[in-house]
């Protein structure tokens, strides 16, 4: 696709001035303004679930249904990404998000709330999510140069770290004892700024095609790419398959926090204490983005990313053994630091392997599997929990991400990462 040079900005290579740089704050910004909404109605709808039900069924099926769009519209999200400008699918599906939780605050005004009505809400918000996600892991490489993506990325990572788990949380929390209308309107609010922050970054972000490529390529073999080059790739394969074994016990424990952590649950917190828990969490991966380059370097790229699988054996491990706070806040912040270190680390390893055009596609194609499992780890986990009740569940997950991590390391030797280690030298 030919485009004015003077306006228009490729995913293939990054404009190096000014121009660019804003570019990227204001991408930051809009991502930070979206995020802090994210963390306000992600915690929100279970708050407001447990309000209707104390089945753990239940509730986990709201996690279900927040993470099924990555099952069923990843691939198709990726594709949409990559054939058109990937700026204006991030503005015109954060305003679709404006709308949903618009009506979300209504009706709770209303109270006119029910468990499928956010079902329903969880679903679209996460189908917007597969869309804004793809987007802007797809755009980063247009404003940042190739060398400087490790730092794009982690200064993406820290802003959703802050506003998605380190002030939503306990906002939500907040905002949801004073009243849950103020918290959803609130929410709201968050995604209108992202809106007015994306309208201010100037060009166009449309992926280049192929030389060698069909015109119109058929519409299959257009979805379906991003997934043909994860599967024949080993490296990308390996990794998303990895991302996806952990996300299977991340998902549970997801489901689930809510019933075991606040009253009358074991940990017996209240909706801010509950909030406050999952802010430890964002401490943890803030520490991970600003120290993800340092590890990378004094501990190889292989050895920094299994970080991540000690952060998930404690985090679901911990709450088998016991309900202090302190011994699962420790737990959650080790796994927070792990989980933004494998996050910032995948998505450059991602960014540098992909051919641009393709980036989309890969990006959405790896969710598809990473993430799209996450509704069998939710409703196993559900499953589990009802008929041999939660702390169970814990132990299980505990001993498989054990084995996990053993996997990881007999797949995954440090050579096979040894370039991405060079570049950081």
């Amino acid at each position: 696709m030919e485009t004015d040079s003077s306006t228009s900005v490729t995913a293939g290579s990054a404009i190096q001035n000014g121009a660019s740089i804003h570019n990227f704050w204001k991408l930051w910004s809009a991502n930070g303004f979206s995020n802090l909404g994210d963390g306000l109605y992600q915690i929100l709808l279970p708050l407001l679930a447990a309000q209707l039900t104390d089945s753990p069924t239940r509730i986990a099926t709201l996690s279900v249904m927040l993470s099924l769009p990555w099952l069923l519209f990843a691939l198709q999200a990726g594709s949409i990404v990559d054939k058109f400008d990937r700026h204006k699918v991030m503005f015109w599906v954060t305003c679709g998000r404006v709308v949903l939780l618009f009506l979300l605050t209504i009706a709770v005004i209303m109270n006119f709330i029910s468990l499928p009505f956010l079902y329903i809400v969880a679903f679209l918000m996460g189908v917007g999510e597969t869309l804004v996600d793809t987007a802007l892991t797809s755009i980063v490489p247009a404003v940042v140069s190739r060398d400087r993506l490790n730092w794009a990325n982690a200064q993406i990572t820290a802003m959703q770290t802050v506003t998605n788990t380190f002030i939503g949380p306990p906002l939500a929390g907040l905002l949801a004892g004073m009243s849950f209308a103020l918290a959803t309107g609130s929410s709201t609010l968050m995604y209108v700024a992202a809106a007015f922050a994306l309208l201010l970054i100037r060009g166009t972000f449309t992926a280049p095609a192929h030389t060698d490529s069909p015109t119109r390529p058929h519409i299959w073999a257009h979805v379906t790419g991003g997934l043909r080059f994860l599967w024949n790739n080993r490296l990308i394969r390996d990794l998303t398959l990895f991302t996806a074994s952990m996300n299977i016990f991340w998902s549970g424990w997801g489901a689930l926090l809510v019933l075991y952590a606040v009253k009358p649950g074991p940990m017996e917190l209240s909706e801010f204490e509950y909030g406050l828990l999952l802010t430890v969490m964002a401490v943890g991966g803030l520490l991970g983005s600003m120290l993800a380059n340092r590890l990378q370097k004094q501990l190889g790229t292989r050895n920094a990313l299994a970080l991540d699988f000690v952060g998930t054996i404690l985090l679901v491990g911990i709450p088998a053994l016991t309900a202090n706070f302190w011994a699962v806040g420790a737990a959650v912040f080790i796994a927070g630091m792990g989980a933004s270190v494998w996050v910032i680390l995948v998505a450059s390893i991602r960014q540098q392997v992909v051919p641009s055009d393709l980036l989309g596609r890969v990006y959405s194609a790896s969710r598809f599997v990473s993430w799209g499992i996450g509704p069998l780890g939710a409703a196993t986990a559900g499953l589990i929990a009802e008929f041999w009740g939660i702390r169970t569940m814990f132990a299980i997950g505990a001993l498989a991400s054990i084995l996990t991590l053993l996997l990881f390391l007999n797949v995954i030797p440090s050579s096979k990462l040894q370039e991405f280690d060079d570049l950081k030298r």
